[in-house]
């Protein structure tokens, strides 16, 4: 627990400093863009975030977790790995962009998204270099580099948009962000002589396939259950909207990298303990519950009192987000308990299938909600809803876990 709490800490407080900034930069680009354009930099954002797990397909999680198991090689995989992944998101992005451009009549909002998901390259290649260093708990590479892409993306960010660029600007940024998060973690890993690859085998190639497809369902599924509200807000109510929900979901998902990062460091650690010592996974999941119950009750008492008096004096333009921030707090407990949970499942192969299922589940639920309630109710339904389906999941799958794997460790 001690190491977790360690190597955890390095991302934490990566992400401290990457959410302070993001924090500011955030203020800066909803003042600097209006509501509107704000709006359209949400949608933008969603459609690259969607992208991205899609084309992920869980070579990470799997290179993770064989890493930390120890049974490939980091040369073996790596360039059969990057090789799959510059090939699938070529494939993805051309077909995507071909049915975008003939179905969504905004022109401004087609050009502002496949601009974005342009990002999805050089994202591929960052996820991957990072994924080694995941995978040898050494997260601390992983924080500086993330630490160094954030600041690239905000001072690039205010310079183009602070100089007339609009949306465009702060999209090439989050581009220019991605390849400085790349070539941050190529430089470590050659400082590191942790470079080096492999012939191309393609039957490694069909075993990577094979063994990541899970976590790519499972990847894209929680990318759909987080970024699908704002896809649909826009399409239904409107930019204006879109911009007032994306402002409140922004705080939202600026603490996320807490539970995010502990998770990362959990992963490595129940991926050796599931095979051999279920007993001490399950002491490491209670005390990781804790935990992240504690942190999630501070959290989400600093969101319901706190921020809502500091987007009035910092916002005011954005007042209406306070009600969107105020119900979304409420899905914060439930954000951080469910992570370690989360983890317990995905660090084994057995329950990969249940657990495929289970998120199609909540991410249906999730869109036919948005779809009956947001018609009508605009942003203050999907906050509604992201809450409860925040809520759903968590019961959901906690008592999964202890039916399925702790109430039979002994067998």
């Amino acid at each position: 627990m001690r190491n977790i709490l360690r190597q955890s800490s390095w991302l934490m407080g990566a992400q401290v400093l990457t959410r302070i900034v993001s924090f500011f930069y955030t203020i800066f680009l909803a003042n600097k863009l209006g509501v509107e354009g704000f709006g359209l930099i949400t949608v933008a954002i969603a459609y690259f975030a969607i992208l991205s797990a899609l084309t992920d397909f869980g070579f990470n999680r799997f290179l993770i977790r064989e890493i930390a198991r120890g049974e490939l090689k980091i040369a073996d995989m790596l360039g059969n790995i990057l090789m799959l992944r510059v090939l699938l998101p070529s494939i993805v992005i051309i077909l995507f962009s071909i049915v975008l451009y003939s179905l969504d009549p905004d022109k401004m909002r087609v050009s502002l998204i496949l601009i974005a998901v342009l990002a999805v390259f050089p994202e591929s290649i960052a996820v991957t270099l990072d994924g080694i260093f995941i995978g040898l708990q050494k997260l601390q590479y992983s924080a500086i580099s993330l630490v160094i892409a954030s600041s690239s993306a905000a001072i690039l960010g205010f310079y183009l948009v602070n100089g007339g660029s609009g949306p465009v600007g702060a999209v090439i940024a989050i581009i220019f962000a991605q390849i400085m998060w790349a070539l941050c973690l190529l430089i470590f890993l050659l400082r590191k002589k942790l470079l080096s690859f492999s012939k191309l085998n393609f039957s490694l190639m069909k075993k990577i396939l094979v063994g990541s497809l899970p976590y790519g369902l499972i990847g894209v599924l929680g990318l759909l259950y987080f970024r699908i509200d704002s896809v649909i807000l826009s399409y239904l109510r409107g930019s204006f909207e879109t911009g007032i929900y994306g402002a409140g979901y922004r705080f939202l998902e600026s603490i996320i990298f807490i539970p995010g990062a502990f998770g990362f460091a959990l992963f490595p650690s129940l991926a050796k303990l599931h095979d051999t010592n279920i007993s001490d996974m399950k002491k490491l999941y209670f005390r990781s519950l804790k935990l992240m119950g504690l942190l999630g009750l501070i959290i989400f008492l600093g969101y319901l009192f706190i921020l809502p008096e500091i987007i009035r004096i910092l916002l005011p333009n954005y007042s209406q987000s306070v009600d969107v921030i105020r119900i979304l707090s409420f899905s914060i407990p439930f954000i951080f308990l469910a992570t370690p949970g989360v983890q317990v499942l995905l660090s084994s192969d057995k329950y990969l299938k249940s657990v495929i299922f289970l998120s199609l589940f909540t991410v249906v639920l999730n869109i036919i909600l948005n779809f009956i309630f947001v018609p009508k109710f605009g942003y203050l339904a999907a906050a509604y809803i992201t809450v409860f389906s925040d809520v759903t999941s968590f019961v959901i799958f906690y008592i999964f876990l202890q039916r399925k794997i702790f109430n039979n460790e002994k067998s």
